[in-house]
């Protein structure tokens, strides 16, 4: 995204989705990509704002862009300021790294995509916005890839619990291209369920929606309802290959998840070996690597050979055995304590999921549960 890009007929149909996403239910926080001015003449085009009958869309967009379009210092903190995407949360900071080193611009970039996920904490989609979409093939370190979103972008945002809707365009993509490129992202995110629409004016824009399987209906009936609005005259559906049906994302949705809590107080602990624990005793979680031995035990079971520990950790877990086949359990849970700044440590055995937080936040991490929808069983 530029400042000059402001007001031009591509930003009347992306705002025209998030706002409808917004006034939906969905905490948007928007990552404009924002870099420097080009000179160009991309971004000029707001003759339609001259046209009364475009004013059918939305009104009240149309008349907030008429104001902003014509103003010589045009920016997108004027969008902020007019409250154009409802209880929506901003990260304006400029991606501006070619000119330095490689080394110096993989970092300086690592910094700002870590500020982004700071400042958009508590939105559920995170929209991404930059100049060129997409790149798979272009890496931090490379000189012109401020202007893309990178695939471990996505995944980072993903992973951090929140959905994404990155902007994307066909170009000079012939058809089975144009397939593959929309569908790529789940090499890097193989759960995602995917959904994207394209505006038809001006340039060719399409908006991928890389969502958490729990909430693709929600979703999928949004959208719906969108394209089935004015916007139908603006936007189509684009139809992406390999997403699970809606009978099973349904399934998902529909079953009734019970959460129970765990009467030890527990510790994340780094030990020598595993000699020293009653493997008699429940809830011992032990994981080795080429790097360390981990282990998760009650305070009480900790042994004498732990390097290092941390404390004071309660827990819950999923009650029940959870079918393989179900998907996106734990990762919706997370997603409602990261929204509320509740750190956790998720650990999945054979049959379910454990999730533990800091104890000082463990009866506000039930009262979110409880009021999402989550029956919690206190364990005798």
């Amino acid at each position: 995204m530029k400042n000059q890009y402001v007001g031009d007929i591509g930003d009347y149909g992306k705002y025209g989705l998030l706002r409808f996403l917004a006034n939906h239910g969905i905490k948007i926080g928007v990552n404009w990509f924002l870099t420097e001015n080009d000179g160009s003449t991309d971004g000029k085009f707001t003759t339609y704002l001259k046209n009364p009958t475009e004013r059918v869309y939305d009104p009240e967009l149309f008349d907030v862009l008429q104001k902003i379009a014509d103003c010589p210092e045009k920016n997108v903190k004027m969008i902020e300021q007019a409250g154009v995407i409802p209880d929506a949360e901003f990260y304006g900071e400029l991606l501006k790294s070619s000119s330095l080193e490689a080394d110096a611009r993989e970092w300086s970039r690592r910094l700002w995509f870590n500020n982004s996920t700071l400042m958009l904490g508590k939105a559920e989609l995170i929209f991404a916005d930059p100049d060129n979409g997409i790149s798979y093939r272009k890496t931090a370190r490379t000189k012109d890839s401020e202007k893309f979103i990178l695939p471990e972008d996505v995944a980072e945002y993903y992973n951090s619990g929140r959905n994404v809707v990155y902007y994307c365009h066909k170009g000079r993509r012939k058809q089975e291209a144009w397939e593959q490129a929309k569908a790529e992202i789940r090499n890097h995110i193989r759960d995602a369920q995917l959904l994207a629409v394209t505006c038809h004016r001006g340039t060719q824009r399409s908006y991928i929606f890389v969502l958490h399987p729990d909430c693709y209906v929600k979703y999928e009936r949004i959208l719906t309802a969108f394209l089935n609005s004015e916007w139908r005259n603006m936007f189509t559906r684009e139809n992406v290959a390999g997403n699970a049906s809606l009978a099973h994302n349904q399934k998902n949705q529909e079953i009734k998840i019970i959460l129970e809590t765990l009467q030890p107080r527990f510790s994340v602990c780094k030990v020598t070996d595993y000699s020293g624990i009653d493997l008699a005793q429940p809830f011992c979680f032990m994981a080795a690597t080429d790097e360390e031995n981990s282990l998760v035990c009650p305070e009480a079971l900790a042994p004498e050979n732990t390097i290092e520990r941390d404390d004071g950790w309660r827990g819950f877990r999923v009650v029940g055995q959870l079918d393989f086949s179900l998907i996106g359990i734990l990762a919706r849970i997370l997603k409602l304590l990261a929204v509320e700044e509740i750190g956790i440590f998720a650990i999945s055995t054979y049959n379910t999921d454990y999730i533990l937080t800091k104890e000082e936040n463990f009866e506000k991490a039930i009262r979110v549960l409880k009021k999402s929808g989550y029956e919690i069983k206190e364990q005798l």
